[in-house]
């Protein structure tokens, strides 16, 4: 929402504050989660998938956020699947990359399986029909 309704530095800054946030407060939050999960379903097979790159840069897009905004979202994406992946072996989990599934469908690819920017801001960068069978199924049933 910053990036969409504010200026590029405080896109920005703003995703360096998300990134220290998954750095020092996202992985006790997972422990928890996971925990929780692990003391309901002791035995269970759990797959955690990731997110994609949101943005394909230089792509087709010409107008919306700047490519330094769109870099920067993309490394939060990195940096929240590396995080995320950390915790999920930690705990036995398995994790499922889509990163890979979703390169050449990202916003501004021309064949995007990711929503982009929309009103009400709340739906925008969820995956498309296409997303989700193309994109999140193909890795949670390889991982299942």
């Amino acid at each position: 929402t910053t990036c969409v309704l504010y200026s590029e530095s405080t896109c920005l800054a703003r995703v360096e504050e998300a990134k220290a946030y998954m750095r020092n407060v996202l992985p006790g939050k997972l422990d928890n989660v996971y925990n929780a999960i692990d003391g309901r379903a002791p035995s269970a097979k759990v797959v955690i998938l990731g997110y994609p790159r949101l943005y394909k840069l230089n792509g087709s897009c010409i107008a919306g956020l700047s490519e330094n905004e769109r870099s920067a979202l993309n490394g939060a994406s990195d940096l929240l699947n590396s995080e995320t992946s950390k915790r999920a072996a930690a705990h036995g989990f398995v994790f499922g990359d889509v990163a890979p599934a979703f390169t050449g469908h990202e916003i501004c690819s021309g064949d995007s399986w990711l929503h982009s920017v929309s009103w009400p801001i709340g739906e925008s960068y969820h995956p498309t029909a296409a997303g989700q069978s193309g994109g999140y199924l193909p890795v949670f049933a390889s991982r299942a």
